[in-house]
Formats: C-alpha cells, sequence, structure tokens
C-alpha cells in the first residue's frame, strides 16, 4: 500500500510540475518542441535580468524559466522548479479539483484525457462507459 501512495505522489509531482513549466513558460500544455522553444525565448527576455534590473528576484525568474523549458522539452526534472511549486498552493488553476489528495487527482484526470459529462452531453453523444 505504501508503494501505491509513493508512485502517486511521483505521479502527482510530475504532473504539478509540468503545469508549472508551462505556466512559467506561458505555454499549452500540447505546445510542440518549436513552440515551446519560442515561448522560452519570450519567457526569457521577459525575465532576464539584464533587462529587469530593479526586480530583486530578476535571477530566480530567469533559473525558473530554463529549469521549466528543460523539463518540457528535454524531461530533465529541475529542484529550482520543484521547489517553486511547493510554494504554489495544491488547487489546479480553475479551482475546481484540489490535488493534495488521490480523489481530487483522479477526477482532475479524467475530465483532461475525457472530458467532462457537461461536454458529452453537449455532443448529443453518450459515452458507451458509465
Amino acid at each position: 500500500m505504501k508503494a501505491d501512495f509513493e508512485f502517486m505522489e511521483r505521479i502527482t509531482r510530475d504532473l504539478e510540475a509540468r503545469k508549472a513549466a508551462c505556466k512559467i513558460l506561458e505555454a499549452a500544455e500540447d505546445a510542440s518542441k518549436e513552440q515551446l522553444k519560442k515561448a522560452y525565448r519570450r519567457a526569457a527576455m521577459k525575465h532576464h535580468p539584464d533587462h529587469n534590473q530593479d526586480d530583486s528576484e530578476a535571477n530566480q525568474k530567469f533559473a525558473l524559466v530554463k529549469c521549466a523549458y528543460e523539463l518540457l522539452a528535454n524531461d530533465k526534472p529541475c529542484d529550482e522548479l520543484l521547489e517553486e511549486i511547493n510554494s504554489w498552493p495544491g488547487v489546479v488553476e480553475d479551482g475546481k479539483y484540489n490535488l493534495d489528495n488521490p480523489w481530487g487527482h483522479f477526477l482532475w484526470w479524467r475530465e483532461k484525457f475525457f472530458g467532462s459529462e457537461k461536454e458529452k452531453k453537449s455532443n448529443g453523444k453518450r459515452s458507451s462507459c458509465v
């Protein structure tokens, strides 16, 4: 049972890290490598310490931009990104699901990959799965 919990924790942390990276780069979750590269360049220019000399957190923001790109483009996790995530609340942007528990994570995952029941009913088609 402990292994299941640890596995779920790793999956949740990876999803949170990827979501945070998309937020930092202002890129879509399904962005291509080319789109990620463009988003990285925009974010790097926006947060570069030379362009933000008045901002005391410019170096940290610039490092997070690099970490976010490395995670999304090359699957390289970054400690700074994980630390940043720890400072964020465990709620998805729209506030619909709480990712602090497995049930909230499951509901978020179900909607992300299979859509919501409202979308299915509005399409006029019903899922064969109940």
